[in-house]
């Protein structure tokens, strides 16, 4: 009689959705073909909302003189969001007692959003669909990376589908000036890279994007992140033997370095991943390229997988080839 292979550990440094069950890490991983996946969740950053500003932004327009919310337009073009914390605090500001005064009007607001990833872009879809049914929302699984949401919304995506969901949304109705600008939700922390290619100066001015962004989140370091990790492998330990293996996937350059500490991987006298490491049956994955050149150039480690896209499907994807290719 044949049993089921035991349940894999997989220790993901992030904080989950709001439903641990219903985390898109959590579906894809404990519904592979091949290998069963347990996960475990350890928050890192701690977040704070910071919703007054956006709030006062969509008061003004919908609580003004005109009669209806089209006779003044909304002053951006489209809102981006690229995280779920972004989201959360979008959803934050809607929920706000002075909005769910007009709400009427709030479901006549007609604006672009932007999002980056197929997890955003479900909990953004989750926050709109009936509070803001007219705004549609763009990217998200097209758009695994800030410079592919970018390159979508100036039309040069390169694809079968190039310009579908480009921006073109003008500052005049059917005038040939300048495009209407945009407000890039982030947190206090964030790259440029969208800003940066959509106001590139080699632009034309009809293409141009002018980017204006405002903070409503702020991002801190969990200070017990190392003891919790710690605590989650002594939890999920491994004797090394056997077929037996032990998954942790990196998602943040802060996670790596904490990752490989607990894991008393760091020589501590040259900072640098110690030699004597054949034979681990502990792996480690990495979101994307950026987080295993900085785990290789820091300390000189090398991951086992990269997800070739940065979502659950790719890193479930990274897993199971790896487990089915080089896992005895």
């Amino acid at each position: 009689m044949s049993t089921s292979p035991p349940s894999i550990p997989i220790l993901l440094p992030k904080s989950p959705s709001p439903t641990p069950s219903t985390d898109p890490y959590t579906t894809h991983l404990t519904s592979t073909t091949t290998n069963t996946y347990t996960p475990h969740f350890v928050p890192v950053l701690t977040h704070t909302l910071l919703p007054d500003p956006l709030i006062t932004l969509i008061l003004a327009h919908l609580d003004s003189p005109s009669p209806t919310p089209q006779q003044k337009p909304f002053q951006y073009g489209a809102l981006i969001l690229t995280s779920q914390r972004a989201v959360a605090a979008l959803a934050s500001a809607l929920q706000a007692p002075p909005i769910q005064k007009l709400k009427d009007r709030l479901a006549q607001l007609d604006v672009r959003l932007y999002t980056v990833g197929p997890a955003t872009a479900a909990a953004l879809r989750g926050v709109v669909e009936s509070v803001m049914p007219r705004c549609k929302v763009l990217g998200g699984e097209r758009a695994g990376s800030g410079e592919v949401l970018a390159r979508l919304m100036l039309g040069v995506d390169g694809g079968k589908d190039e310009g579908r969901e480009r921006y073109d949304v003008r500052s005049d109705e059917g005038d040939k000036g300048g495009l209407k600008p945009v407000l890039f939700l982030t947190g206090e922390k964030r790259r440029d890279v969208i800003p940066r290619m959509l106001m590139d100066p080699k632009l034309g001015v009809e293409e141009r994007v002018q980017v204006d962004e405002m903070v409503v989140y702020e991002t801190r370091e969990l200070e017990e992140f190392d003891f919790c990790f710690a605590q989650v492998l002594r939890q999920t330990r491994i004797e090394g033997q056997g077929k037996e293996v032990r998954w942790v996937v990196v998602f943040s350059p802060m996670a790596g370095k904490g990752m490989l500490k607990a894991l008393g991987w760091l020589d501590e006298r040259s900072g640098k991943v110690r030699e004597d490491l054949g034979g681990r049956r502990t792996f480690v994955a990495c979101i994307g390229p950026t987080t295993k050149e900085y785990l290789h150039k820091e300390f000189g480690f090398e991951a086992d997988v990269v997800a070739e896209k940065p979502s659950p499907q790719g890193i479930k994807n990274g897993l199971e080839k790896f487990m089915t290719d080089q896992v005895l």
